[in-house]
């Protein structure tokens, strides 16, 4: 061969051979990327839909394959998408292998996974067997998970069955979980049954003084249907028991039907229930509407019920609004029941405006109901803004010897806290209901 020639061909093959070099590169690496991006995606799927991998049917799925896609979820970054992810996947275990999927759970998962878990799978075991759940509740750690499920149970449980879970609520021991318990199983029963549950929590409260599941069922009931919570505790036996359940009923009433309820209650033949009833009305209604609130006082007979009716009253709107309480203040005729409402507003008022709350204070009729209130004020004053305080007491128009009481008081720190940390007490001892009214 020609050297000339030689010398064309080499180049020619050397340049065919680098090309046939290149594309099988191309080639090995179109596919490594194409295999490692369907195993990419394999992995994706396997994550984000680890739940739907127990769709139906779920009857078929082994314990172990319902409890794998619980965990292919907790490969997710952590926040709200995991969590859905992994309760939906919990919930479908469950429902089928309940005692396997909460003791996992309660082992092996963390954080508000772990609390969301747990009250979601004791919902689904009560479904299958309210007596397993709750040995299985029983038998948790004492801490606050145990309570929340707690919680869930009596809640699921009180929907299905609430005579037996009221019979397995009532036996706890721990007193934290008993009440909590309780509560939770009345608040439940109550949504589905009313009848029996405000039954069993009346006999509850006769048996252990603890009203607050009555009232969480009268006022479960009241909001489901007033007129048949009504009929509920006319029908019980005339008594304390009665009376008890009246004024809880006019207390949760009020909250959500203060003019039906204070229409009701002028028309209880029982003087003292009739009384204590709008007294109860006026304390909830004056939280939302005082103005209102304040002309139910004036369909009271009953001296006593009525000073505790405006105390109620002030009591909740020198809060809210002191000017528009003060000018209601300023309309009452004098006595006893206007010096009642200026001591609970003053008390309200002494934190924010103690020059105004003296000033009110020395408005009271009664000369040893004023006095006993200036000197607790000028008294709490003096010790955390002696001179300002001195000031007012030295040109105040009150006796000479209220002046020196209050001047003479040593300013002792523990003590003024003490006096502030029950101002507002007077508002308890002229309130002869409160004690009736269940807390």
């Amino acid at each position: 061969m020609k050297p000339r020639l030689l010398l064309i061909l080499v180049p020619l093959l050397a340049f065919w051979a680098g090309m046939a070099w290149w594309l099988s590169r191309v080639a090995e690496s179109q596919s490594t990327s194409g295999s490692n991006g369907n195993l990419k995606t394999a992995a994706d799927n396997s994550l984000t839909h680890g739940a739907d991998s127990a769709n139906s049917p779920d009857g078929k799925k082994t314990s172990d394959e319902l409890k794998a896609a619980v965990q292919a979820t907790l490969e997710l970054p952590p926040g709200p998408h995991r969590l859905a992810q992994t309760l939906a996947a919990f919930d479908r275990w469950a429902k089928l292998f309940p005692d396997d999927a909460m003791t996992w759970g309660e082992d092996s998962l963390e954080g508000k996974e772990r609390l969301a878990a747990m009250k979601l799978g004791i919902g689904d075991w009560v479904a299958k067997d309210p007596a397993a759940a709750a040995a299985w509740v029983d038998g948790m750690a004492a801490d606050a998970s145990k309570v929340d499920t707690l919680d869930a149970l009596l809640d699921a449980w009180g929907s299905k069955d609430g005579t037996a879970a009221a019979k397995w609520a009532t036996s706890l021991l721990n007193p934290v979980q008993h009440t909590q318990g309780v509560q939770a199983l009345a608040d439940a029963w109550s949504k589905a049954n009313p009848t029996q549950a405000t039954a069993w929590a009346m006999q509850y409260y006769n048996d252990n003084q603890d009203g607050s599941a009555f009232q969480t069922a009268i006022g479960n009931w009241v909001q489901k249907d007033a007129k048949a919570a009504l009929a509920f505790v006319e029908g019980l036996p005339p008594g304390n028991g009665q009376n008890i359940a009246i004024n809880n009923l006019a207390l949760t009433w009020a909250a959500n039907d203060p003019q039906a309820a204070s229409e009701w209650a002028v028309t209880l033949a029982d003087p003292q229930q009739r009384e204590e009833a709008i007294v109860n009305i006026v304390d909830s209604w004056s939280q939302w509407e005082p103005k209102k609130a304040a002309t139910a006082i004036d369909n009271l007979t009953d001296p006593d019920a009525q000073m505790a009716a405006a105390s109620a009253l002030v009591d909740r709107w020198v809060y809210s609004d002191a000017v528009a309480a003060s000018q209601w203040l300023a309309d009452q005729p004098p006595g006893d029941t206007r010096d009642a409402a200026i001591t609970t507003f003053t008390n309200g008022l002494f934190y924010n405006d103690p020059t105004n709350s003296l000033n009110w204070a020395a408005a009271i009729a009664d000369p040893a109901r004023r006095e006993e209130q200036l000197v607790v004020l000028g008294t709490a004053w003096m010790n955390y803004d002696a001179p300002t305080a001195q000031q007012w007491v030295q040109n105040a128009e009150i006796p000479s010897d209220i002046k020196s009481q209050i001047l003479s008081q040593p300013q002792d720190t523990p003590r003024i806290s003490h006096i502030i940390e029950y101002l507002g007490g007077f508002t308890l001892t002229v309130w002869p209901f409160r004690g009736i009214i269940l807390a």
